[in-house]
C-alpha cells in the first residue's frame, strides 16, 4: 500500500503547475506561476505526499479551499481528503469551495457526499463545506 502523508505546507508552484493546463493562455498570461505563488504566500496550506513524491495540496485564501492532485495520483490521494478537512475546519467552519463544472468526477463525489451546492455559474458549482455534515466519510456498505 503506497504511503500517504501530510506536509507541512503546500508546493503552490506545483499546484499551478498542476492547475494551468486547465485554463486558457490569456489568463495564464496574467496569473503567472510568480503571481500565483506571491498571492499564496503565507495562506494556511497542506501538502500531499505520495510514496515520498510531492503530489499536490490544499490552500486556503481565507475565503475558498484551493486544492490541486497530480493526475498520477487522481484516486489514490482520497485518504488524504479526511486529515484535510480536519485541518481546514479547524481554520474556518464552514468553507466554500467552488469545482469547476466539467469536473464530473468531484462533482459527483460532493454531491454524494451530502456537501450543499449553494451557487452555479456556467462555470463553476459552489459547495458549502462544513464539519456538521455526518455521512461523508462512511464506509459504503458491501452489497
Amino acid at each position: 500500500m503506497a504511503e500517504l502523508r501530510l506536509t507541512d505546507c503546500a508546493d503552490v508552484g506545483l499546484m499551478y503547475d498542476i492547475e494551468q493546463s486547465r485554463y486558457p493562455s490569456a489568463q495564464t498570461a496574467v496569473a503567472t506561476r510568480e503571481r500565483t505563488v506571491a498571492h499564496y504566500l503565507g495562506c494556511p496550506s497542506v501538502g500531499y505526499e505520495i510514496d515520498g513524491v510531492a503530489a499536490g495540496g490544499a490552500v486556503f485564501d481565507g475565503r475558498e479551499l484551493h486544492l490541486a492532485v497530480l493526475p498520477q495520483f487522481h484516486g489514490r490521494w482520497a485518504w488524504l481528503l479526511k486529515p484535510t478537512l480536519d485541518w481546514l475546519f479547524a481554520l474556518c467552519d464552514p468553507v466554500r469551495v467552488r469545482i469547476e463544472q466539467d469536473n464530473a468526477r468531484c462533482i459527483r463525489f460532493m454531491d454524494s457526499g451530502g456537501w450543499e451546492r449553494v451557487a452555479e455559474d456556467h462555470q463553476y458549482i459552489t459547495y458549502l463545506l462544513s464539519s456538521t455534515t455526518p455521512h461523508v466519510f462512511r464506509r459504503r456498505r458491501a452489497r
